[in-house]
């Protein structure tokens, strides 16, 4: 009787999971939801100068979540840094 019991709870988990909404997206037709805070894909900007923007301080660095930052630095002529790779 154990055996029957075990068996017809498995057909009930079964039959719900069945019944419940689907969870997928047909992705290029409709997109998922994105975060309020999501500002798009990292870039290093410039003055209109042509001069970056960084100053290799690597405070976006220590504060990006997942860890996707990398930024390495080196000293210019002037004694300023630059930023030599920013990933």
């Amino acid at each position: 009787i154990f055996f029957l019991t075990e068996m017809f709870r498995g057909f009930m988990l079964c039959f719900e999971a069945a019944l419940k909404p689907k969870v997928t997206i047909n992705y290029p037709f409709e997109k998922g939801y994105l975060s309020p805070r999501f500002r798009g894909e990292h870039a290093l900007r410039r003055y209109p100068s042509g001069d970056e923007r960084c100053i290799a301080c690597k405070l976006c660095e220590a504060a990006c979540p997942a860890q996707a930052i990398t930024i390495d630095a080196e000293e210019r002529e002037d004694g300023a840094r630059r930023t030599t790779r920013y990933d």
